[in-house]
């Protein structure tokens, strides 16, 4: 029954107008910038307009580990000495036609407790970024949802302020 609840993005939609979401990707950046983020929220359906295209306000909790499988995570050239976390808030168009697609404006501000470089003393940073994502869906029973996404970000180091472009591809929960 769980599974045709979630599975069935029409049938929680149209029964629940507030979605649990959640969200992994990993970003690398101009500057550096490389690490993973995970993002647990909600969406809430706004409206559905006269040509099929559904209207969400995502609201999500982010979180940074300072490792990931393959390397440590870095913000711009600095080094996370610890986790991060954030939060990131924006609507969310899903399309019915074409079917699957469908794309997001956020921002995001994510704060870096400790970054450091070298033997530097750790310090810390803060992001405020401009997310443009796009994303589609592949099989059914949809289950996963692929993301691509496109971000400007504006990097705030103790000494330095830096504007990087991102680039980053995960995947997140259907509705």
């Amino acid at each position: 029954m769980l599974y045709a609840v979630l599975a069935n993005s029409t049938i929680f939609g149209a029964t629940f107008p507030i979605v649990p979401e959640f969200q992994v990707y990993h970003t690398v950046g101009s500057r550096e910038s490389t690490y993973t983020t995970g993002g647990l929220g909600l969406s809430l359906h706004l409206f559905n307009d006269s040509v099929g295209t559904g209207r969400y306000l995502q609201v999500l909790a982010l979180s940074i580990p300072d490792r990931t499988v393959a390397s440590k995570s870095k913000v711009g050239s600095m080094y996370l000495s610890q986790n991060a976390s954030g939060f990131e808030i924006g609507v969310h168009d899903q399309w019915k036609n074409p079917e699957g697609k469908g794309a997001t404006l956020s921002l995001r501000k994510i704060h870096w407790p400790k970054v450091h470089q070298g033997n530097n003393e750790p310090e810390e940073a803060s992001s405020d970024i401009l997310h443009m994502g796009w994303n589609w869906i592949t099989g059914t029973p949809i289950v996963t949802v692929w993301l691509l996404g496109l971000d400007i970000a504006s990097l705030h180091f103790s000494h330095d302020r830096k504007i990087e472009i991102q680039i980053a591809l995960g995947m997140r929960t259907a509705f």
